[in-house]
């Protein structure tokens, strides 16, 4: 609701319309290896723009096939881990020196998207696994985002941060993360009013229901094993079944996939209006039917319902469930 009158009341003092993208119009976008980034970089190529797709690792799958794309003066690569600062100050180098180079360029969009994600209850997981969470998702983004806030200003482009429905409702088995992006949202909210007064928007993207097309989750059983050697003997002995049975549901989101394989017209459709509409909205949110329903029932329940929901929405094993299973099973 609050979305809509934003709009409402911002269209009354500005015409409506999209702008229309040229090969001076610059966008980066972070995490392009794979999966969403990876769609987004090609889409804006197609959109006839020139992108800087920034890969976490320049010698990816992801990243050589973005060079081999038809027109490679539009597409470049370039390497950034933002949990390096080098690759950070190296990334606003080469904004800076491409639009010193042609004043004709203008710099049109930041889209912080890279993240990374780790399944597991928040006992299981440990202190190198939720700072990495912390420190790529939030601390990182804002990072980047600083280094290149002046350009974006100087050029009035816009600022499109990739959040997620965790950050809209907290699930279990995803605490670091969720509180991960939950901060970005707020920040994203927050610099939206302060970047307004010098023409500069800040939009909350936020995708949902394709982690099993993405990479977010390629090493959540290298992750998993990682969190079983850290356990204690109390803690195997109380979680060994469950845990087990809870890292074999997610192996189907496990494992690298091919980067170009995702596809979403609606989805881009939204990014679009977000990217090209003078008046966008404050956040966009894509989601399936299912996730509108809980969303809504989330906002109407009272806490122990939604817990429940919460619980029943994610679909994933519950130590319960699991106990009861084994009960069962040696009764039988």
């Amino acid at each position: 609701m609050y979305s809509f009158w934003y709009t409402f009341i911002k269209t009354l003092g500005c015409g409506a319309g999209k702008m229309k993208m040229t090969p001076r119009n610059i966008i980066l976008i972070t995490g392009c290896d794979s999966g969403l980034g990876h769609s987004l970089a090609v889409y804006c190529h197609t959109l006839n723009m020139t992108v800087i797709s920034a890969c976490h690792n320049i010698n990816s799958e992801g990243a050589h096939l973005l060079r081999n794309l038809n027109d490679p003066k539009r597409m470049i690569t370039i390497e950034v881990d933002l949990l390096k600062q080098e690759t950070i100050t190296h990334a606003l180098q080469y904004v800076t020196d491409l639009l010193r180079a042609d004043s004709e360029y203008q710099f049109t969009a930041l889209v912080n998207n890279a993240g990374v994600m780790c399944f597991g209850e928040f006992e299981w997981q440990t202190t190198a696994q939720f700072e990495m969470q912390i420190n790529v998702n939030v601390l990182g983004t804002m990072r980047l985002t600083k280094e290149l806030l002046p350009l974006v200003r100087q050029h009035r482009g816009r600022i499109i941060n990739i959040t997620s429905h965790c950050g809209l409702q907290a699930l279990p088995a995803l605490s670091p993360y969720a509180a991960s992006k939950a901060a970005l949202r707020f920040w994203n909210d927050s610099l939206r009013m302060e970047m307004r007064q010098y023409g500069v928007e800040v939009i909350n993207f936020v995708p949902g229901s394709f982690v099993h097309l993405s990479n977010i989750s390629a090493r959540q059983q290298d992750h998993a094993k990682v969190m079983l050697d850290a356990f204690n003997d109390e803690q195997r002995q109380l979680y060994g079944a469950y845990f087990k049975q809870f890292n074999n549901y997610l192996t189907v989101i496990s494992g690298f996939k091919a980067p170009n394989q995702f596809r979403d017209d609606r989805l881009l459709e939204k990014f679009n209006d977000a990217l090209t509409n003078r008046v966008p909205r404050a956040i966009y949110i894509h989601e399936p039917w299912r996730y509108k329903l809980y969303r809504f029932l989330f906002c109407i329940c009272p806490t122990p319902i939604v817990d429940r929901l919460t619980v029943k929405f994610c679909a994933m094993p519950t130590y319960q469930q699991v106990m009861e299973t084994s009960e069962q099973c040696q009764k039988n």
